[in-house]
């Protein structure tokens, strides 16, 4: 009896432990700032990627000491629905939230501008099988900027949630840079530097007849002292 009950303990664990593993198995990364971006396993995964603007490869994440975007420039992104499950999903709902500072272009379904989110459905998703659906968007101009960063890092987050309400997440971060602005230069291409400063000489107007009324004055008192000491 106590060999029964053991068997029946170890496989309820066991079966815990499956059902554990298949739910909540979750691929995680760090990103800049903190934090994680993750990529949930199971029937349902969600994988948001950014375009890198020098390689123009598809990535994560673009750290801070990756290639970054400028003002008004424009930012691509890819969204991967896949079905990991045996079978098949009739419907998944799909949000992608942009970022501050970022500006939508263009995108599958349709865009709420007042919460920057937006929304489209997949259907039936096959087992095994995966959409990837392109998402554009713009940076603001550099007055739009924060006025204290030369550099701003962003992260863009996309969730999908099936009919059967499984979800997964995924973010995607990218850095925003301010071109530094050059020093002024002559059409000779020299620098040009500030005007020196300008030491006043004294006023030399009405005020000053006065004393020049006193130097002929000046000049008769040396002759006489020359005079007495000869």
């Amino acid at each position: 009896m106590k060999k029964l009950l053991l068997i029946s303990l170890m496989t309820g664990i066991m079966s815990l432990s499956s059902a554990g593993i298949t739910n909540a198995d979750t691929s995680c990364q760090p990103i800049y700032g903190g934090g994680e971006t993750c990529v949930q396993v199971g029937n349902l995964s969600v994988n948001k990627t950014v375009k890198n603007p020098s390689t123009g490869a598809f990535v994560d994440n673009l750290n801070i000491n990756d290639p970054k975007y400028s003002p008004t420039s424009a930012v691509d992104f890819q969204i991967t629905v896949t079905n990991t499950g045996s079978g098949n999903i009739s419907s998944i709902e799909v949000k992608d939230t942009l970022p501050s500072y970022v500006t939508f272009v263009s995108g599958p379904g349709s865009f709420d501008g007042n919460t920057k989110v937006l929304t489209f459905t997949v259907n039936n998703l096959g087992a095994g099988q995966s959409q990837t659906f392109n998402v554009s968007a713009k940076v603001v101009d550099q007055g739009s900027l924060p006025a204290d960063q030369g550099v701003t890092c962003v992260v863009n987050q996309a969730s999908a949630t099936s009919n059967d309400n499984k979800q997964s997440s995924d973010n995607s971060q990218f850095c925003i840079e301010k071109p530094t602005q050059p020093a002024p230069t002559t059409k000779g291409g020299l620098k040009v530097f500030p005007a020196p400063k300008v030491v006043s000489t004294p006023a030399t107007g009405p005020e000053m007849l006065p004393l020049i009324g006193l130097i002929p004055s000046g000049v008769l008192g040396l002759f006489l002292r020359k005079k007495t000491s000869k």
